[in-house]
């Protein structure tokens, strides 16, 4: 490893609402940067990459997601290598797998293909690349390949995977799934020793899985391959059953091996997860951001714009976004979902939309929306270049808070200092470019034609 015949998929589509309100629709937690360094799905792309070529990976996710991945790939050197694939709408992981596999198929029939989820932590160690070698050897015998993570308690927000009888290097056969465990049975499967947590992540060779899709789950097949033979209309897409590959074909295949694996690994489904993660203080609390704790113990909080103070309390989590703030006991945290859905319901724009948005270049801060204008701040990294987005075809005014802009539009280009602006009219885009070594701030000014 890395062959000339391996690829990596990974599955970039979900809305990721359960880490609200960091995460919204707007902005799944796959784009968001939970660490404070890469965000979910660069890291994974940089870990795809050491096993296999950049050109070697695909991205599957719904087309109104584009933009994001646009702009999260802009100043990386993934930027026009790999290949991105989008979905008219999501409909869970059978059909995204499927429509990944027949695009590497058709270019390569004894393709084998890693999936990977784009929004898990996962130790990019040696451990972590061995167990992956296995897996591929295992499926170039046409095994198809899922990695069970070995469970280190009784996680109740986690499916599992029950291992049968011993296969080669270590891997069982999988005798079944089950879907997330009430704590009495969790506790049974952990000291029973031959269930793993479901990892979402598995290797095949193309043609194996194909044959799988075709037998068990014609249903999602037959619609995806006349859709990527363009015999019918992408709308068929939107009525294909929203199911996952564990349903559709895992827990129908006699092919289904299980490597038990002990590389760290989260999904980060909830901000209990979260807290289960991140490294601790004396007191138990695991605390990112501008946060002052007093007499509080075994609790997650997390401030993005502002000072957070917590004083006497045990066990909860407590998120602050600039529009929202979650507080919760941390044990029924995976509830913070349920709030997103709630206010999607009522309208609210807090459910799907944030007022910042971050990327690896900088980041955009909704100012003012109003009925005939906008104004959005963009913070941009030395270095770094972003383009505009006027997607309504209004007039544009760019606006230097500080540092210096390099202004690259269709009539050439200018250079703006602290106080200067630049006019755009008619809808017309632009690239800005921080050539300086500091941080530099522009206002964008939208206001109607005429």
């Amino acid at each position: 490893m890395p062959k000339e015949n391996l690829y990596c998929l990974i599955l970039a589509g979900g809305k990721g609402t359960r880490l609200w309100p960091l995460s919204r629709e707007s902005l799944p937690k796959q784009f968001l940067s939970i660490r404070g360094d890469d965000s979910l799905l660069l890291g994974t792309l940089k870990r795809a990459a050491r096993l296999v070529a950049k050109e070697n990976i695909l991205v599957v996710l719904e087309e109104k997601q584009y933009p994001l991945i646009e702009e999260s790939l802009r100043s990386t050197d993934f930027s026009g290598k790999i290949k991105i694939i989008t979905e008219p709408t999501g409909r869970n992981t059978a059909p995204a797998i499927l429509l990944g596999t027949l695009r590497v198929a058709s270019e390569d029939e004894d393709a084998v293909i890693m999936v990977f989820p784009s929004d898990h932590v996962v130790g990019d160690d040696e451990n972590f690349r061995g167990h992956v070698s296995r897996a591929v050897s295992l499926a170039e015998d046409d095994y198809i390949v899922s990695f069970g993570i070995t469970p280190s308690a009784p996680e109740t927000g986690y499916g599992y995977i029950e291992g049968g009888e011993p296969l080669r290097d270590g891997a069982l056969k999988i005798k079944r799934f089950v879907e997330k465990p009430n704590t009495e049975v969790a506790n049974e499967y952990l000291l029973s020793g031959n269930f793993f947590w479901n990892s979402g992540m598995f290797v095949f060779r193309a043609r194996t899985i194909i044959d799988e899709y075709v037998a068990f789950c014609p249903e999602v097949y037959a619609p995806i391959q006349a859709i990527f033979h363009q015999e019918v209309g992408r709308d068929v897409y939107a009525e294909l059953p929203s199911v996952p590959v564990d349903r559709a074909v895992m827990e129908r295949t006699l092919r289904g091996a299980v490597i038990p694996s002990s590389f760290s690994w989260s999904d980060m489904g909830s901000w209990r997860l979260f807290y289960d993660f991140f490294s601790k203080d004396s007191a138990g609390n695991a605390l990112k951001g501008d946060v002052i704790v007093k007499d509080t113990e075994g609790s997650l909080v997390k401030s993005n714009s502002r000072l957070v103070c917590v004083n006497g309390l045990r066990n909860v989590a407590v998120i602050e976004t600039q529009d929202a703030v979650f507080v919760s006991d941390l044990g029924h945290s995976n509830e913070a979902g349920a709030f997103a859905e709630e206010l999607k319901g009522e309208g609210r724009e807090e459910a799907s939309c944030l007022t910042v948005v971050y990327y690896p270049w900088g980041s955009r801060e909704e100012i003012e929306n109003g009925q005939f204008s906008k104004v959005t701040k963009t913070t941009l990294f030395p270095g770094k270049s972003v383009r505009t987005k006027n997607i309504s075809s209004q007039n544009l005014r760019l606006l230097v808070l500080e540092g210096k802009a390099l202004v690259i539009g269709r009539q050439g280009s200018d250079e703006l200092g602290p106080g200067q602006t630049v006019f755009l009219e008619d809808g017309a885009n632009c690239t800005v470019q921080n050539k300086a070594d500091d941080i530099l701030l522009v206002l964008e000014i939208f206001s109607p034609k005429g």
